[in-house]
């Protein structure tokens, strides 16, 4: 690595003999410029800065001394080497005050010069190497304290404190901005994507994620006046905040309700958020992670896009009886199944409906306890439909095995949307063995002919001369499915095709009588298990 130098010498013999007598380009150094006085010298230092300045102490108009500290004042970096015949105390205490790095007694010799030089050139080297290293570390550091963060976060919302674990001083040394006191924990949990990344690759959920944590701290911040904490936990988003003392469960929900939209805005995602209680401190982050988890369960009764506070002492009481003896249930199954068997189809579905609002009267049942008892029954309407060589039914309905989904049903209703299903399909099954009533007849050609348009339960009626609430108990006990049902799966049906044929989705939803495309998609998704894009993009890959 060349080095610049400038040499500032009023004896121009003397000076003459440094450059002369020495290759400095051998040895890495540049000779930037050669000065005959002081004020000439600083001059150069100005058009041209210097590594190395060499200079005499006595020079005119501005001595060697001064040279540095008017380049110094000026905000130049360099390393200095004094040249002097006066070996004073009083030159050799200033020029340490001036940080000057060696001095040479005149007269020297050329191999004298070249020996400090060089040492100082070596000094320069390695402390840019040092310089280096420590830019390096320092990106290292920046680029892996989020990890750490989110590692030590993730950590802390598992377990609780460990013996001789100090988390303050942890804060301190990680630079959380989380201060000591009272914290709250917040869950985020994505409830569909409505882009056009609907089915989006496991980098784009990846990025995804990185933004949803991006927008959720700047949305958050004002909140928690800046004492927050943004991080993953697996695939979960979490927070944690120092709690507001000032704020109120209202403008809490006020911040959370401007995170939904901000989240739908930019990214088109829509979220359920469940939050803890106070915790006194990041100590208890734990308990107040089990909260959050606890509130929400609330999103599996109440449904996606809800914002869930951790109710405490006023939580729903758990029940203590399992869902498998639970009596009410256990009847309503024996309902069903013996209407199934004596064909009385709108009973069976009247059964099926009043079970899951026994489970959203009765919400100490956990999802889990939920999704046990409706495999529970599947199995028991699977051993139904084998008995009565059912072998039509579309147990797998598109790429969707219901079995299978069954732990991922999110919510009540999704659930209660497979049973449904099931229990049609069997009386699909076994309709087709005998002719329709000639009303429900009728009103499938009507539906057949007008999907498209805006047809009621009410229209449907006036032109098959019946009452509402005849036709709607006559599809039920004839196809196990009420009207608006029926229109509803029909309509997908028929989108199937269109989508098969790469059709845009909103112009898919106008096509078979959907006004708006999120009406259409949230359809879709509760009769196929999939949105329209997913379908679509799953059958492009086949």
């Amino acid at each position: 690595m060349a080095l610049k130098m400038i040499i500032a010498e009023d004896e121009q013999s003397f000076r003459e003999g440094i450059l002369t007598l020495v290759d400095w380009k051998l040895y890495g150094i540049e000779i930037a410029g050669e000065a005959e006085n002081g004020r000439q010298a600083l001059e150069m230092i100005h058009n041209n800065p210097p590594d190395l300045l060499l200079t005499d102490i006595r020079m005119p108009h501005l001595s060697g001394l001064d040279l540095i500290r008017e380049a110094k004042a000026a905000g130049h970096d360099f390393r200095s080497v004094l040249l002097t015949g006066y070996d004073e105390f009083e030159y050799a205490k200033e020029a340490i005050k001036l940080g000057v790095s060696d001095y040479l007694l005149k007269p020297c010799m050329p191999h004298d010069i070249v020996r400090v030089i060089l040492e100082l050139k070596q000094k320069i080297e390695d402390s840019e190497n040092e310089d280096k290293a420590v830019n390096a570390l320092n990106q290292s550091w920046n680029r892996n304290i989020h990890l750490l963060k989110n590692q030590i976060l993730s950590q802390w919302i598992q377990q609780p404190l460990m013996p001789l674990e100090n988390r303050a001083n942890v804060m301190s040394e990680v630079e959380l901005t989380l201060l000591p006191g009272q914290i709250q924990v917040g869950i985020i949990r994505i409830d569909a994507n409505k882009g056009p990344n609907a089915a989006a690759s496991k980098r784009d959920l990846e990025l995804i994620r990185y933004a949803l944590l991006n927008i959720t701290g700047e949305t958050l911040q004002p909140l928690y006046e800046g004492k927050l904490e943004v991080f993953r936990h697996g695939v979960e988003m979490l927070w944690i905040g120092n709690y507001p003392d000032h704020a109120t469960l209202d403008a809490i929900g006020s911040a959370m309700k401007m995170l939904q939209c901000n989240l739908e805005s930019y990214l088109k995602l829509s979220i359920s958020i469940s939050i803890s209680s106070a915790q006194a401190s990041v100590d208890f982050a734990h308990i107040g992670y089990q909260e959050a988890l606890e509130a929400m369960e609330g999103r599996f009764y109440q449904g996606r896009g809800g914002i869930f506070f951790y109710a405490g002492a006023d939580k729903p009481h758990t029940s203590k009886t399992s869902i498998l003896d639970d009596p009410f249930l256990h009847r309503m199954e024996k309902e069903l199944l013996v209407s199934l068997q004596n064909e009385q189809y709108e009973q069976a579905v009247d059964a099926i409906e009043a079970s899951m609002s026994h489970i959203r009267s009765n919400s100490g049942y956990s999802k889990a306890e939920v999704h046990l008892r409706s495999t529970s029954l599947i199995l028991e309407l699977q051993k139904f439909a084998k008995e009565r060589k059912v072998a039509s039914i579309e147990w797998q309905d598109s790429f969707v095995n219901w079995m299978e989904q069954i732990p991922n049903m999110d919510t009540l209703d999704d659930c209660s949307v497979v049973l449904q299903k099931i229990v049609q399909s069997i009386v699909e099954a076994v309709s087709k063995q005998k002719s329709l009533h000639r009303t429900v007849h009728a009103t499938i050609e009507l539906i057949k002919q007008r999907y498209n348009t805006n047809l009621t339960l009410e229209l449907a009626a006036k032109e098959t001369f019946v009452s509402n609430s005849y036709l709607s108990s006559l599809f039920k006990q004839e196809l196990g499915v009420n009207f608006l049902d029926y229109l509803h799966q029909y309509r997908v049906e028929q989108s199937k095709e269109l989508l098969r044929q790469s059709y845009k989705i909103y112009a898919v939803s106008k096509l078979v009588g959907y006004q708006e495309e999120r009406h259409f998609s949230s359809t879709f998704k509760k009769w196929t298990g999939l949105t329209p894009r997913q379908y679509q993009k799953n059958y492009n890959a086949e």
